[in-house]
């Protein structure tokens, strides 16, 4: 490497830092708060996780309820413990964890350039910077790497709780909670954040731009998961009786020739009792469960990424556009 190479290398460098501290500055309060919010979330999960796993609420208890006709002394008392920590601090702090990713998002992501646009910062920057993309690229860069730090962060928390409120679940291959854990709740909270960035670029005004970014969030991530679970539903198979971490989709009943007949047949075949007093368990055709072995989870997970990022790639795309043809008033 030259003097020359090296000296503009570092140049660069310094320029990168600089543009990342005043990045940082620009949106310090949200920064902060996201931060220390995501911190105390981290600090919560494994708090409680402990405080669960200490109880010995484990797979003789669980095995015990199913099976047995009077539950353990000792497993009752657990049980009862266990529940009212999932129920009195596992529930809220998981909702925190699940929420902050998508909360920092909006509001970073209208701020990214929808603030400067507002404050009309953005005349004087565009109108020294050789490259709009380049002043795109230095205000975007770090606000995404922390929305993706705090989403992947946030992501591995759930994992952790979800693993202590449900005793012998494999996280890395069960579809509990799908999206709401895991690297797919960094995609979401990145497709989310671009979504915000594009709307905020577009309409320059912070209020209205974080109320039409949060129904467009809403709507993208519910269409989304509605259009993706209609491709699970062709790809369901029969998956026999249900196990921990499986995606059960509906429920078919078993004729004697073989056949699978939903509920809308099956008093055709297996006609409900007539005296409303009976204790007959109807249907009595035997049942089998539909939907998705467990062990598919990583794909499917693959999947909602991959589809996620292609909606990303698009929104920044449609930022770039619009940060080169807008007005800097």
């Amino acid at each position: 490497m030259t003097a020359g190479t090296a000296t503009a290398t570092g140049t660069s460098r310094t320029k990168a830092f600089r543009s990342t501290v005043l990045t940082v500055r620009l949106h310090r309060f949200e920064v902060v708060a996201f931060t220390v919010l995501a911190l105390l979330g981290v600090g919560l999960t494994f708090y409680i996780a402990a405080r669960l796993d200490a109880v010995g609420y484990g797979t003789e208890c669980i095995q015990a309820m199913r099976t047995a006709e009077v539950v353990p002394t000792g497993c009752e008392f657990k049980i009862n413990t266990f529940y009212e920590i999932v129920s009195s601090q596992a529930g809220p702090v998981s909702a925190l964890i699940t929420l902050l990713p998508f909360l920092a998002a909006l509001m970073l992501g209208v701020a990214v350039i929808g603030r400067e646009v507002e404050r009309g910062t953005t005349r004087l920057a565009w109108a020294l910077t050789p490259s709009r993309l380049t002043w795109l690229a230095q205000r975007l860069v770090p606000v995404l790497l922390l929305v993706a730090g705090i989403g992947l962060v946030l992501g591995g928390a759930a994992d952790r709780l979800l693993a202590s409120t449900e005793p012998g679940i494999d996280t890395a291959n069960a579809f509990e909670q799908f999206g709401s854990r895991g690297p797919v709740l960094a995609a979401r909270a990145v497709f989310v954040f671009l979504l915000a960035v594009a709307v905020g670029a577009a309409m320059g005004r912070m209020l209205p731009a974080l109320l039409v970014a949060t129904v467009l969030a809403i709507a993208g991530i519910t269409g989304g998961s509605q259009v993706h679970d209609r491709m699970l539903q062709g790809e369901a198979v029969v998956i026999g009786e249900y196990r921990v971490g499986d995606r059960t989709l509906d429920q078919r009943f078993v004729l004697p020739d073989g056949r699978l007949i939903g509920w809308e047949e099956v008093e055709r075949y297996d006609p409900p009792p007539t005296d409303p007093n009976s204790t007959e368990n109807w249907p009595t055709l035997p049942h089998v469960m539909i939907g998705i072995p467990r062990e598919r989870y990583g794909e499917v997970q693959l999947r909602e990424i991959g589809a996620l990022a292609g909606g990303s790639l698009v929104a920044l795309l449609f930022v770039g556009l619009v940060v080169q043809r807008r007005r800097p008033g």
